[in-house]
């Protein structure tokens, strides 16, 4: 869209009709709660947004990293993105249990001074989790400074004992795949969560969900674990949002599992979020590793990929409380008929991992499959822009 001087831009507005809402918006951390992040640091933002640590999150046991109020060139993308619903789920009776893992406490991991709790230019490492170095199927390497690592290259003095490593990955030869990257860890007992946002150049998000192991617990049981991302998307503001699976419109509160091989068929491969009067949104498309298929322990506990729901504040669940042993997510507490037609909207995405073991799913014959329990799985979708984006608002910074 073409970019107009601010006195031409300014009359263009009102003789439209215009308010002065279509200028640039900023996030307001003082009541979003957080920290700002302005990235880049210097000249017109292209990213701003609320950060929290695990800590700090929302939601009861908290939801791991979480931003608030974020903005791409001065527009409202979302109130709020966030993990509140995360589980364990053991292979039914193989020893194991299942459980509703808590996200509100922060885990060490490796990050340069210069990127710890601050927007900085990594060092002479990236920001590390115990996901990231956890190759070995049967052995865990622990937190910052890790275990059985050799030689070690790092030491106490590398460790983020608190909170979230933000890293400015500008591209100078190819500006459009800068991104400002945002790494956290959280521990529940045996597993240490990594959690990580990408906020691209070029409007482009990318969630990232590891599920490492910490002592190695139940190594020899099968099990999976859930990690569902809460997406409250607020494109333009509030009202008037809408949903769309593979370019129908929802005009319900809805379920849906994903296509397995991302080439449409019964079930979505894709779903947008979209200003229902600008048209203008973000398309939401499965990672390559996001499709273990719901239910696969055959438990019943995990049946829906993806909710639909209408905005209800301080929901952020399908139950209000955090029980360790309450193993079911009931999507149907969330999306239960509501319209969310012309509506304040939340997308909810799972994805899941499988642990495997050698010794008891399966039990034997050609599909036996071989143990990578202690490997830690890295999953996420990618959200790109869709539609005519009114970039233009960046002159009225």
């Amino acid at each position: 869209m073409k970019k107009y001087p601010l006195a031409r831009g300014l009359a263009l507005l009102f003789l439209a009709g215009l308010s002065f809402d279509l200028l640039a918006a900023h996030p307001n951390c003082a009541v979003s709660g957080g920290t700002l992040l302005k990235w880049p640091a210097t000249g017109p933002a292209i990213w701003e947004m609320c950060w929290l640590p695990p800590s700090q999150s929302s939601g009861v046991q908290g939801s791991g990293l979480e931003v608030r109020d974020v903005h791409y060139k001065g527009i409202l993308v979302a109130k709020r993105f966030h993990s509140p619903i995360l589980f364990a789920e053991y292979r039914n009776g193989a020893g194991g249990n299942c459980y509703r893992d808590w996200k509100d406490t922060n885990a060490r991991f490796a990050a340069t001074p210069a990127v710890r709790n601050t927007l900085g230019i990594p060092g002479t490492f990236l920001a590390t989790t115990t996901c990231d170095i956890s190759s070995s199927a049967t052995t865990s390497h622990g937190t910052c400074p890790f275990n059985n690592l050799s030689p070690n290259p790092f030491v106490n003095a590398d460790c983020l004992t608190s909170g979230v490593a933000i890293e400015d990955r500008t591209n100078a030869e190819n500006p459009d795949e800068s991104y400002v990257l945002l790494t956290t860890q959280y521990s529940a007992s045996w597993y240490q969560y990594a959690s990580r946002f990408a906020f691209y150049a070029n409007g482009d998000i990318n969630p990232e969900f590891g599920y490492g192991n910490s002592d190695g617990t139940y190594n020899t049981v099968t099990h999976w674990h859930h990690n569902y991302w809460r997406l409250d998307f607020d494109i333009d503001g509030p009202e008037h949002d809408q949903i769309a699976a593979n370019g129908v419109l929802k005009s319900t509160e809805f379920t849906d599992n994903r296509s397995l091989t991302g080439a449409g068929g019964t079930s979505p491969s894709y779903w947008d979020i979209t200003d229902g009067v600008e048209g203008f949104g973000y398309r939401i498309v499965s990672g390559a590793n996001d499709y273990t298929p719901a239910n696969e322990s055959g438990r019943g506990f995990h049946l829906a990929d993806v909710i639909g729901s209408k905005f209800i504040n301080n929901e952020y669940s399908d139950k209000a409380n955090n029980s360790l042993s309450d193993c079911q997510m009931v999507a149907t507490n969330i999306a239960n008929g509501e319209s969310i037609a012309d509506a304040d909207v939340v997308f909810y995405y799972t994805a899941s991992v499988r642990d495997s073991t050698a010794n008891n799913w399966p039990t034997s014959g050609s599909g036996a499959i071989p143990q990578d329990s202690m490997v830690c799985k890295k999953v996420g979708p990618m959200i790109t822009p869709v539609g005519d984006w009114p970039i233009f608002r960046d002159d009225f910074e």
